[in-house]
């Protein structure tokens, strides 16, 4: 395990033999710049060190260890797999990683990696792999495992980077090294998905294309972030500038109600009048907290997946269920919405895949919130719950013989 003393004297030595010295070749300017010590005296952009530089150099590497046969499998699953509809970029196959986006790298890092090449990779090595993936998404996302998420992040990562040697060689640089100091960024600056620069690359990028013949570009790029301050400021309430308000939308009006049990049983025990076609309305789609849902009904989705969610119990919030939504609907004189809910069960623990691996103890405290395993069959009986129950929009990999279920780990990281 390399630590900084190390990567002192190897640039040292390959300043003064002006030789590559475990990939240095000098002392770098920062070395005089920077006197006071990550992560307080910069910010590591995780999009550049974690998704850009190691995660693809992993890719790389572990796709340079499979078989051609396997390539071509996975290269296909990565290509075809299905994502929620407001996902700009999915995933690349691997034979394309020198043209891939980071957005790209991110999808296939924290969603696609494990359920795709669970099946492809012994399992020590899958499992060490699957440090990183569960710590980055740990550090990326909201705070799922409460206050001791940053700490559990940690032990992740730092296990990960303790055993890295065993598993590859020539990879262990100055970027994976900037990984051990995750843990202290993500407490003094929150989650992963609000720290990334793209966001700022966008607006320079903005003002470069727009300065009509300036040659003030940094009082441009001040004038436009005091403006943005300003604005968010004065507006109390953001989500009331957008064009996305809560509730339903796109009705059905030829959807027969009738045809399904579990909203007769749901009608008769909430509703006393008799004409279940005047007091049931159907939608295709819903909005709640500004997320869009799409249910079965609706047909213009396309290749997209945003009907299939993570919902709450009715009889325990702190249980989750899985399932596809069939289609929303409300009462007329209400204005509670409700959907009905197609569920499938789970099927057991993604951490037994890992039960032979001597990571098994420390990757089960995280890897069973973050993916599940559930039958490809759904129950006989469908869910009506209320809307706001429904947690988040998923992502569905389907193995031979059983999904494997992701929930979107950020709805807000500039895309």
């Amino acid at each position: 395990m390399r630590m900084p003393g190390n990567f002192a004297r190897d640039s040292s030595t390959a300043a003064q033999l002006k030789s590559n010295e475990k990939g240095h070749l000098g002392v770098s300017i920062f070395s005089e710049i920077l006197d006071i010590k990550l992560p307080y005296s910069t910010i590591i952009d995780y999009a550049h060190a974690s998704l850009l530089r190691h995660s693809k150099s992993m890719f790389v590497e572990i796709y340079r260890r499979l078989s051609p046969v396997i390539r071509a499998t996975i290269d296909i699953a990565l290509s075809q797999q299905p994502f929620p509809h407001f996902f700009h970029r999915r995933m690349k196959s691997f034979k394309d990683l020198s043209f891939i986006k980071a957005t790209e790298i991110r999808n296939i890092l924290f969603y696609g990696f494990l359920p795709i090449f669970h099946q492809h990779l012994q399992h020590d090595y899958l499992g060490h792999f699957a440090l990183y993936i569960c710590a980055m998404r740990l550090f990326h996302g909201r705070a799922i495992l409460g206050p001791r998420t940053s700490d559990i992040a940690n032990d992740l990562i730092m296990k990960y980077y303790q055993d890295f040697s065993s598993f590859y060689d020539g990879l262990e640089n100055f970027v994976l090294h900037l990984h051990s100091h995750y843990e202290r960024q993500y407490r003094m600056y929150g989650t992963f998905s609000h720290l990334g620069s793209f966001g700022q690359e966008s607006l320079i990028g903005y003002i470069g294309s727009n300065r009509t013949g300036t040659t003030h570009h940094g009082d441009n790029i001040c004038e436009n972030y005091g403006i943005d301050l300003m604005l968010h400021h004065q507006i109390e309430n953001l989500y009331s500038y957008t064009n996305i308000v809560d509730g339903p939308f796109d009705p059905d009006l030829n959807f027969d109600f009738k045809s399904n049990d579990s909203i007769i049983d749901f009608y008769n025990a909430e509703c006393n009048c008799k004409s279940i076609t005047c007091c049931l309305r159907a939608f295709r789609r819903y909005a709640v907290k500004q997320r869009i849902y799409h249910s079965l009904i609706y047909k213009h989705r396309q290749k997209s997946v945003s009907y299939f969610v993570r919902y709450c119990s009715k009889n325990n919030s702190t249980s989750c269920l899985f399932g596809k939504i069939l289609m929303f609907f409300k009462f007329s004189n209400s204005n509670s919405t409700y959907a009905l809910i197609e569920q499938y069960s789970a099927q057991g623990l993604f951490s037994d895949l890992f039960i032979s691996t001597t990571y098994y103890e420390l990757l089960s405290k995280a890897i069973d919130h973050l993916f599940y395993v559930v039958s490809k069959k759904c129950s006989l009986c469908h869910d009506v719950v209320i809307v706001s129950q429904l947690s988040e929009h998923c992502i569905v990999f389907d193995c031979e013989e059983y999904h494997i279920i992701t929930p979107v780990s950020s709805y807000d990281e500039h895309d």
